[in-house]
């Protein structure tokens, strides 16, 4: 199989059960560098988080992150794309987002700012939302749980909003008759989450982008995941990789089925398929 470039989904896909890299992942991915096929990790997450993966694989792959609106060049950078929201767009979505009365974020570079936060408390799973700055490297994110802080910075050229609530919540519809209007991009990584982006901004775009830019041509582009915001890319690659975990519409879209991302599938595939 001639692939040049492959991109991966994290959580559900890369990632183990506990939320760390299979041994057999991270050989596949030093294996698949060290012949010189381009890696990407492509998430919803932010760079800054991505970044501490990233430097752990010690391959050096592209980073995609918040669903494609930002594209670096690895973990030290440059910044190669950024798709952010105008004023006009990051207005209307906010008011949607506050008016909702569900718990919410809104990224921006270097920082996550937590709105209508105390409602994060009814979730057991958000536990790790709380106010603190980490560090990678010369990069520093913070996590600010501040409603005069969001609206004085959070609302400054964001990369997306991120409502959370139950599994297929119904409050998530009163966003989505608000904003349809602007016709934002939408996505969801979980059953309980509402991703908005800019216009045009996924996953998908964001390959085309990097394989463009490098003068691959899609057909050469593997790209692996597990969910519904992976529909973009996974129809961009010209080998798209499903989870054997995936959604049921994920494994029907895609070309292959990998083994389950506990049982360190990703690696599996890519010795079966690609490396061997």
């Amino acid at each position: 199989m001639d692939v040049r470039l492959i991109a991966f989904d994290m959580d559900d896909t890369l990632l183990g059960a506990d939320g760390e890299f299979p041994e057999i992942n991270v050989r596949a991915l030093r294996a698949c560098a060290e012949r010189g096929i381009h890696l990407a990790l492509n998430s919803g997450r932010s760079f800054e988080m991505l970044r501490e993966f990233a430097c752990a694989l010690e391959a050096a792959p592209f980073i995609i992150s918040v669903n494609g609106a930002r594209v670096d060049a690895g973990p030290d950078g440059p910044t190669l794309l950024e798709r952010v929201f105008d004023d006009g767009h990051t207005r209307a979505v906010y008011e949607a987002m506050r008016a909702s009365g569900l718990y919410y974020t809104v990224y921006t570079r270097g920082h996550t700012y937590m709105g209508n936060s105390a409602q994060r408390f009814l979730y057991s799973r958000f536990g790790h939302h709380y106010a603190h700055v980490s560090h990678s490297g010369p990069y520093v994110y913070e996590m600010v749980d501040d409603e005069a802080r969001l609206r004085a910075e959070g609302l400054v050229h964001p990369y997306k909003f991120v409502a959370l609530g139950t599994e297929h919540d119904a409050r998530f519809a009163g966003i989505l008759d608000a904003i349809a209007p602007l016709n934002m991009s939408i996505s969801s990584s979980r059953a309980d989450n509402l991703e908005v982006m800019m216009p045009g901004v996924d996953k998908g775009t964001a390959l085309a982008f990097l394989a463009e830019r490098l003068g691959i041509a899609r057909e050469q582009v593997m790209a692996f995941g597990d969910n519904t915001n992976d529909l973009p890319m996974l129809a961009y690659a010209g080998a798209s990789v499903a989870m054997e975990n995936g959604e049921e519409s994920v494994r029907r879209a895609a070309r292959f089925v990998a083994p389950h991302h506990a049982e360190g599938g990703v690696g599996k595939f890519l010795f079966e398929k690609v490396l061997s």
